[in-house]
């Protein structure tokens, strides 16, 4: 969380600081700056995104204390109407959520749920990292948004994340009224390694025919622990002139991590790519950003989704990078995804159970 302060803090307190290699022409001008090219021929990054990234890696070299950015954070900090704190008791584990109701309105009326699940690998991440962004996008959506904090690897590998974000779900449908849902259905939501265990929550929904899922919104998800040589993770995961937020380093740690020893990497429950998708599925919103090693994992689950019939809407963020769900202040394309993310939900009504379409 403080490295995200720090990230934060230097991008809003300089925000057009041109860092070395900044050329006249800006943004507007498809790599215009060899520092915005990238190794895949097409390919740039954003001005905002190489900025980010110049600020993270200023950072990571640079660490100073965060005392001065988290107050900058708790000035512009997004507000809510209200939030609640609770623990939904489980078998082995009793999860923490936080609730997020965006305005008075939203405790007066039905509003739909979405229940959040955060990235990080399955090791990292947790309610407060994410809050900000969270509470910005229950504003923009204007929904309620439940997040919870998962158990983590390596400690807790697979199924304890799944278990813990399944249990919630089903606390969720089961108590959606007494929270002000609109009905017992649920949008899962989910960002990098949580786009992973939404989209797999959203196959169990299916084949356990427990009917509490409305839809799924995935954010550039891990579909798949195969190894594949997609474009994507060739492109951005070999270039050593950049890191664009994730690294081979740490996507194998992550699923080292995460997976028994042993385990089948191809179960669908760890790879939503490898799944069944001809059986009808809630239907998914994938959003994802170009210039991100996992854009290609995102891209063939929605062809898949697609030339199964299934109802899929797909996003792509051009010269946007991994993670920038969380970047909204200085990223106007995740304030611009929430705004997507809040019409698809309301465009899919969770009154009937979904239907298959060819």
């Amino acid at each position: 969380m403080k490295r995200l302060f720090s990230i934060l803090f230097i991008l809003l307190l300089f925000p057009m600081t041109l860092f070395p290699g900044d050329e006249e022409n800006g943004p507007d001008y498809p790599c215009s700056n060899k520092n915005l090219q990238t190794p895949e021929p097409g390919t740039c990054l954003s001005l905002n995104a190489y900025r980010l990234l110049q600020a993270i890696e200023h950072v990571e070299k640079n660490p100073y204390n965060n005392d001065i950015a988290k107050k900058l954070i708790d000035f512009v900090e997004p507000r809510v109407y209200k939030t609640v704190h609770s623990i939904i008791p489980g078998d082995t584990y009793d999860v923490p959520i936080k609730i997020y109701y965006p305005t008075r309105k939203s405790t007066q009326r039905p509003t739909q749920i979405v229940l959040f699940i955060h990235g990080g690998g399955f090791m990292f991440g947790s309610i407060e990292e994410y809050d900000m962004a969270v509470k910005k996008f229950a504003r923009k959506a204007n929904k309620i948004v439940v997040a919870l904090d998962y158990r983590l690897a390596p400690e807790h590998p697979y199924p304890a994340a799944v278990d813990d974000s399944n249990l919630v779900l089903h606390w969720l449908s089961d108590h959606a009224e007494q929270l002000g849902g609109t009905g017992s259905r649920i949008f899962l939501m989910g960002d990098s390694a949580g786009g992973n265990i939404a989209a797999v929550l959203a196959l169990k929904d299916r084949d356990e025919e427990s009917n509490r899922v409305c839809g799924q919104i995935l954010l550039y998800p891990a579909t798949t622990m195969v190894e594949k040589e997609f474009p994507s993770r060739v492109y951005f995961l070999n270039d050593e002139s950049k890191n664009y937020m994730l690294t081979k380093d740490f996507l194998y740690i992550s699923k080292k991590s995460y997976l028994p020893e042993g385990m089948d990497e191809s179960d669908p429950y760890v790879s939503p790519l490898e799944a069944d998708l001809s059986i009808p599925l809630a239907p998914t919103l994938i959003v994802n950003a170009e210039v991100d090693p996992l854009r290609d994992d995102g891209r063939f689950f929605a062809e898949k989704l697609g030339m199964n019939g299934q109802v899929v809407v797909y996003k792509e963020y051009e010269g946007i990078i991994h993670g920038f769900f969380n970047f909204y202040m200085v990223l106007p394309e995740a304030r611009k995804a929430m705004i997507l993310i809040g019409k698809f939900i309301d465009d899919h009504s969770c009154e009937a159970p979904p239907k298959f379409t060819v």
